[in-house]
């Protein structure tokens, strides 16, 4: 039975869950495991980046299933295009690149993972020698131009953006020539960002949630001064009177926000129990004691290092 799905501005299906895969960067084998046990269980999105290193593994996952009778319109597949080939001359060779790591004839969603340009090269991580960043000045709308061509190319169904703010969501909804059709953020019940999934909203833009359950237990989330989400007294009430998890209560709220959730994990019992969300539902009042949960706090600490640029997203609250 095919998994619930949100409607793009496209007009393609994009499954509400998906298997996130950057928490297996480089840990190529755990990842290719993942996805074949993802498969078998139902999944049909999955979600990954040049930047995770494990798209070749992925790809080997998705042509095993394909010879096996899996037809390639059934699994909705999105990557991100990373902040050293921000350079317009970049984007079809790093597209070019994920497809043929990944063993696929189009991506059915490709996103521009950073509004930051970093030095072109294959250093994915350019630093000098004071432990900054290196970053070059490209606006993200030459990047975004770029990245349309690869519409017009039939390399991709669907381009979007990833950790953008709402000025630089409208910034491309204004100035583009392609609707961005998703932002993939980091959002948890920490971290509802509320004005981003209304503004996305109104504008027909999907948004999709990373870390949907703040890494809980993590090193981040005790540096940022988060307990544990799924320890939370709110979340634990609400999951023992559905009989469900901490975990499936997190993504639910997400998912009856209609944002699509991409869990991350290696675990075959967790991947079973990440996509067992469809049989039950929150009442308004469980919706409403999660909302109030928001402390605003941001558990990724993404490309910190850069902070001081100009097109920096996270100055702006979500």
């Amino acid at each position: 039975m095919a998994l619930p799905a949100v409607r793009l501005c496209t007009g393609a299906s994009m499954p509400l869950l998906g298997l996130g895969t950057s928490s297996v960067y480089g840990r190529q084998n755990d990842c290719y495991r993942a996805v074949k046990t993802a498969l078998q269980m139902g999944y049909r999105h999955f979600d990954t980046a040049e930047y995770y290193k494990n798209e070749k593994e992925i790809g080997q996952a998705l042509q095993e299933n394909f010879t096996a009778g899996l037809n390639r319109e059934e699994v909705f597949v999105t990557s991100k295009l990373w902040n050293t080939r921000h350079h317009p001359d970049d984007v079809l060779p790093a597209c070019q690149r994920s497809l043929t790591d990944l063993g696929l004839d189009y991506l059915d969603l490709y996103l521009m993972h950073f509004p930051v340009a970093f030095a072109r090269g294959d250093n994915l991580l350019p630093y000098d020698d004071k432990g900054q960043i290196i970053t070059l000045d490209i606006h993200f709308m030459e990047t975004w131009k770029a990245m349309e061509k690869l519409v017009d190319k039939g390399r991709v169904k669907a381009i979007g953006v990833s950790n953008f703010n709402i000025s630089q969501m409208e910034e491309v909804l204004t100035n583009g020539r392609i609707r961005p059709a998703v932002n993939q953020i980091e959002s948890h019940p920490y971290l509802g960002c509320h004005r981003l999934l209304e503004y996305c909203t109104a504008k027909g833009v999907v948004m999709t949630a990373y870390c949907p359950m703040g890494r809980p237990g993590s090193q981040e989330a005790k540096e940022y001064g988060v307990g544990s989400l799924l320890e939370d007294p709110v979340i634990i009430e609400i999951s023992k009177k559905h009989g469900k998890t901490p975990a499936q209560v997190c993504l639910k709220w997400q998912v009856q926000r209609n944002v699509v959730v991409i869990p991350k994990s290696v675990t075959p019992a967790r991947i079973q129990e990440n996509c067992q969300l469809f049989d039950f539902e929150l009442s308004e009042d469980d919706m409403s004691a999660i909302n109030k949960l928001d402390k605003n706090a941001r558990i990724v600490g993404l490309n910190w290092e850069c902070k001081t640029h100009p097109l920096w997203p996270f100055n702006e609250d979500f």
